[in-house]
């Protein structure tokens, strides 16, 4: 087994995303109060945050008062420090979000598509990105890089996924056009066209890494299932995501389902694609506004579909419940949230019903609907301030 130390440099660099983490979580948060939370000397603290300041990361946003001697400073993220940007391909759309350095959204933008092929997203991500860099000017060179959440095996399962009339018709040619995404070809053209480092993550593992930097109070363990086109999943322990020995771990989607009522495998079952054949086996026009969502009708049917799917499902959770024991479960991805809200009552219900083991809180992420893209666009303000442990390892970049 081989081990892992730590250099002085490493141990500054994690201390100063330890510090950025906290500063995001506690605006206006002073150094005495780093100290306390951190442990860290006054010393360490005021180095690093000068550093910080200098670098325009942090800001002074006042002064704590009350206190004897020189009073404390307020320190809080500077929105304009930094920013992310990230794309999100996916099989009925590409879209793009832009982020500054305190997580909040300058600008999201999406084109519908019918599974993209090479060609076509690479035509949407020129228009996408073009936007973002007017948008933002002179500080395009605050962009730390580009974000890339994907689905994994995108040009499989297209008998069930595809629900395109005219591309049903052909799925052969769209099979063989869908293979350019078996390879890291638009990640590096992402990269070149943009002169920035493109992250790349699946959008499940993404989604969650989303949660984790966006939403203060989120569980140090959660498992995170992203519901889309298709459905996947991502586990997160002790405040990071996990991948696995392969990287595969959490692949919620490729068990299979229940029964095979909705499709052989949970992806097929639980997703957008599984409940557009469920409409349209029913005669119902897929709905187009929130209004139309929550008419009578459209309340039957999906409530129908949630019960059905929380069944198809009920196997494979109470087997992530009992194997990884996670806090939280979040559910998130392109559902509405009206049948969100429905799917977990019915997976609550099925759950307690099959399984002898504590459930533990069933509810929507917090970014839901935009996970996708959110996290493809928090995946460089992850990967460059979030205090990873395997920041300390030396040999870390070796793995």
């Amino acid at each position: 087994m081989k081990s892992s130390g730590s250099t002085s440099e490493q141990s500054r660099i994690y201390n100063e995303r330890i510090i950025l983490h906290l500063v995001r979580q506690y605006p206006e948060i002073s150094r005495v109060s780093i100290a306390e939370r951190t442990g860290l000397s006054a010393q360490t603290i005021s180095v690093i945050t000068s550093s910080l300041l200098e670098r325009q990361l942090l800001h002074v946003t006042g002064k704590v008062k009350g206190r004897r001697g020189q009073p404390s400073i307020k320190l809080s993220i500077n929105e304009k420090g930094a920013y992310g940007l990230g794309i999100n391909v996916d099989r009925d759309h590409i879209s793009a979000a832009l982020l500054d350095f305190s997580g909040a959204c300058v600008l999201l933008l999406e084109r519908s598509v019918s599974f993209p092929t090479e060609a076509l997203a690479k035509d949407i991500a020129q228009d996408l990105i073009e936007e973002v860099k007017t948008t933002l000017g002179a500080d395009w060179s605050k962009v730390q890089g580009i974000g890339l959440a994907r689905p994994d095996y995108m040009d499989a399962w297209l008998d069930t996924l595809v629900t395109d009339s005219h591309q049903r018709a052909d799925l052969i040619s769209l099979k063989a056009a869908l293979a350019y995404w078996q390879s890291d070809a638009f990640e590096t053209w992402l990269a070149d066209v943009t002169g920035l480092t493109c992250f790349v993550e699946l959008d499940s593992g993404a989604a969650a890494t989303s949660e984790l930097l966006l939403s203060p109070d989120s569980p140090q363990h959660f498992f995170y299932l992203f519901v889309s086109t298709a459905c996947g999943g991502s586990f997160v322990a002790n405040g990071e995501c996990y991948a696995g020995a392969t990287g595969k771990a959490g692949s919620f989607g490729l068990i299979p389902a229940a029964t095979g009522k909705h499709g052989k495998w949970i992806l097929e079952a639980l997703s957008l694609s599984s409940l557009r054949r469920f409409f349209a086996e029913h005669q119902q026009d897929w709905p187009e506004t929130e209004e139309v969502w929550l008419t009578p009708p459209v309340i039957r049917l999906t409530e129908q579909w949630s019960q059905e799917v929380a069944l198809e499902v009920q196997p494979a959770l109470a087997s992530v419940i009992a194997l990884y024991d996670p806090e939280a479960i979040l559910i998130g991805g392109r559902l509405p949230e009206s049948i969100l809200v429905s799917l977990i009552r019915h997976i609550e219900e099925t759950q307690k019903s099959h399984s002898l083991l504590p459930l533990p809180a069933i509810r929507v992420a917090q970014t839901s609907y935009s996970a996708g893209v959110l996290g493809a666009a928090v995946l460089p303000l992850y990967e460059m301030f979030a205090p990873q442990k395997n920041i300390l390892l030396v040999n870390a970049k070796e793995k």
